[in-house]
């Protein structure tokens, strides 16, 4: 018998190497703090650019809806670990059920419950941080799978 060699990276490398190397993931300051088959967990730091209202200093709703977004994508890259997917936004619903407070950071939770041929299930929360019982907002998504080889995703770059 003869056993499947040990991946190169671990699920938590996965999500942090795409975090990179997306702009706005980036400009978000999404930060991946755990990676399981089950559910990844980021946060997403308050910053003074992601005010949606300067008299109040709350985070705007379109950051935590993109911060939402990228974390419901690598919950399906660390579900389909070992391989990589390209994972497209076919279908987001979020409710933001209240602001988060100023200064607070974000913290956002994603389990991909289900995978079809061509199509992931996510569920979604946010809530600041330390906050876990009272939700900012809470969704559902579902994201195309375009499978590639990991290979691909992963070679070094000729610089």
């Amino acid at each position: 018998m003869t056993s499947e060699p040990t991946p190169k990276y671990t699920r938590l490398d996965i999500c942090r190497r795409f975090v990179t190397s997306v702009r706005h993931s980036v400009e978000l300051g999404i930060d991946v703090t755990d990676a399981d088959e089950q559910r990844v967990r980021a946060l997403m730091p308050w910053q003074e650019k992601l005010v949606g209202n300067p008299d109040t200093g709350v985070l705007h709703g379109g950051a935590v809806f993109a911060f939402l977004d990228q974390v419901g994508g690598l919950a399906v890259a660390a579900r389909v670990y070992p391989e990589f997917e390209i994972t497209p936004t076919i279908d987001f619903r979020l409710d933001h059920l209240r602001a988060p407070a100023k200064g607070k950071n974000v913290v956002g939770v994603a389990e991909c419950y289900r995978l079809s041929e061509h199509v992931a299930f996510v569920r979604l929360s946010a809530f600041e941080e330390g906050q876990e019982d009272e939700p900012v907002a809470t969704g559902l998504a579902t994201y195309m799978r375009m499978k590639i080889p990991s290979e691909n995703y992963f070679r070094k770059s000729k610089a």
